[in-house]
């Protein structure tokens, strides 16, 4: 079997992304040259904003399209905190923007674990846990977890509640994703399932949070040439906004083509033990990732064993953001369940045009190690 070969036995790589072709955005283009309108909030990025907030059944005002994921969360946290500085309560089990922006933000990252069922905050234990928190607690960004859907109500009511700012981080949740007064950020970056190359947007009904965002990304110009806010530059261009154009018309072909793969995936890990695939990952949502859950703390070995098989992967988020070199010294709560899950979670290649025999390899591949 290619498991105890010396040499790969096949190549497969972990993303192949794919973007619409250029035949498909040619007409928006040529509609750029027309226009020689190229950013600051042309023409296409507004029919791209208003196309975004149809998607997502919202008011025109109520979506905001930003430059990058990162730039979104960081100017959300910066309009909704509650205070300048203090801490940013957030999951270690989460890729590295979302403490980078916490701290571009001027917040501190607090680290808490996460549930072993859904891999994200729970509103209920972190309700729990704010006595125990002594500072300041100026933000809660929780983490839709490689765009698993969240209770975006129970959010609601915990900002409510206890009168700490939300804003969530739903990256990889474009297919998942829906309205909140709370902001919401998806990343549009090539990686993800409606990717445009580079940017997010920002998902806001509460249309008074949703201007400053949008007065955020423009230097914190409000309504003049004012600035009013403590904001940057996180314009999306024409050019981006042309993509994702072309990006939308093509979006039911794309979630398909994306859905028949994990069912393909579905189907080939029938029958595997002590591998589960992770939260979200379904035919019912699509994703930009496949993750897999190993019964055995043995994900090193996994990886190395794929690599081994010409087969790429990935821990997505490493070892926990409280590992990594720049945020160990940030407060964090014990994580048991994110040291847990950093030992047992791999991210498999996935993409469009990935074929069943190919995913029968990853299979195998995986089940070398398990079985021993």
């Amino acid at each position: 079997m290619g498991s105890v070969m010396s040499e790969p036995a096949s190549n497969i790589p972990l993303m192949r992304p794919r973007l619409p072709e250029v035949s498909a955005m040619l007409p928006y283009l040529e509609e750029i040259d027309q226009n020689r309108w190229y950013s600051n909030f042309g023409p296409l990025e507004r029919r791209f904003e208003r196309k975004l907030a149809e998607h997502f059944g919202l008011g025109d005002r109520q979506v905001v399209c930003v430059s990058n994921c990162t730039q979104g969360l960081d100017i959300s946290l910066r309009m909704a905190a509650r205070f300048p500085v203090g801490y940013c309560l957030m999951p270690s089990f989460t890729f590295v923007a979302t403490p980078h922006a916490a701290v571009s933000a001027g917040l501190e990252p607090y680290f808490l674990d996460v549930e072993r069922d859904t891999w994200a905050l729970s509103p209920e234990s972190v309700r729990d846990k704010l006595s125990a928190i002594e500072g300041p607690i100026a933000a809660v960004m929780p983490v839709a977890p490689f765009g698993a859907s969240i209770d975006l109500s129970a959010w609601d009511a915990f900002a409510k509640e206890t009168g700490i700012p939300v804003v969530i981080d739903s990256a990889a949740g474009f297919d998942s994703a829906a309205g909140s007064a709370n902001p919401l950020v998806l990343s549009l970056h090539a990686t993800k399932v409606m990717g445009i190359g580079e940017g997010g947007a920002v998902l806001c009904t509460d249309e008074a949070m949703a201007e400053n965002i949008r007065a955020g990304r423009n230097f914190g110009f409000l309504e003049s040439r004012s600035a009013k806010l403590a904001g940057t530059n996180a314009k999306l261009s024409e050019y981006g906004a042309a993509v994702g154009l072309a990006a939308l018309d093509c979006w039911e072909e794309t979630r398909l083509s994306t859905q028949a793969v994990a069912q393909i995936y579905i189907d080939v890990f029938s029958k595997c033990m002590g591998i589960t695939f992770g939260p979200g990952f379904s035919v019912e949502i699509a994703n930009s990732t496949c993750n897999v859950l190993l019964e055995m703390p043995v994900a090193d070995r996994v990886i190395y064993q794929l690599k081994s098989d010409g087969i790429e992967a990935r821990k997505w988020w490493n070892n926990g953001c409280h590992k990594e070199p720049v945020f160990t010294g940030c407060a964090r709560e014990p994580l048991p369940m994110t040291e847990f899950l950093t030992e047992r979670v791999v991210g498999l290649p996935f993409f469009l045009g990935l074929s069943s025999g190919e995913i029968s390899k990853i299979r195998d591949s995986i089940e070398y190690v398990i079985k021993g």
